[in-house]
């Protein structure tokens, strides 16, 4: 019983939404039909007189008649171009060598400490004397060899920070370079 109902009410409600106007125009269309033919006839004579006295004007101005019966409309303003220029002096930028740890090799204890500061980690056993620099993506260890005037390096070695994990070496001598050129 209530769907019949709402189906009804439905149904009308379309019906007297898609017969009503929608513009002002159209209002009252039987009631004023008389006022619009009377205003259409007015707008034709006045659009008449307005096309030849554009006649005459053209004439005599010597102008296209498109400019007088166009609407004012403004042109989009076009975007500023950037003026690229290149450079007339070339930059010779240096090129940068390679860090390794090679270079390290053969140093003395206090050398070492010089250029890289003291270490994280220090262990001694007899003549074995071993370094551990921590460093966020590898560790460095450097293991010492007691000569007759004091520890030399003899060995390096670098390993990941993670179990099992891969050493980056491009990232780990950049780190090393960055902490050995910190102290310099």
């Amino acid at each position: 019983m209530k769907s019949n109902l709402n189906k009804i009410i439905l149904n009308f409600a379309l019906i007297l939404f898609l017969s009503s106007c929608h513009t002002f125009e159209h209002q009252n269309i039987f009631l004023d039909a008389k006022k619009k033919d009377t205003r259409q006839n007015k707008e034709i004579n006045s659009l008449e007189e307005k096309s030849t006295k554009t006649k005459i004007i053209d004439i005599d101005k010597r102008k296209p008649s498109n400019e007088i019966e166009m609407a004012p409309i403004s042109l989009p303003k076009q975007k500023q171009r950037v003026k690229t220029i290149a450079l007339s002096k070339k930059i010779n930028i240096p090129k940068t060598k390679k860090f390794e740890l090679d270079v390290i090799k053969n140093w003395s204890e206090k050398k070492l400490i010089q250029k890289m500061g003291q270490s994280d980690f220090i262990k001694e056993e007899g003549k074995l004397k071993s370094y551990q620099y921590y460093f966020s993506s590898c560790f460095l260890d450097i293991f010492f060899l007691k000569r007759k005037n004091g520890y030399y390096v003899n060995h390096i070695q670098t390993r990941s920070t993670r179990l099992y994990g891969k050493v980056k070496p491009e990232k780990c001598l950049k780190e090393i370079s960055n902490k050995i050129n910190q102290y310099q």
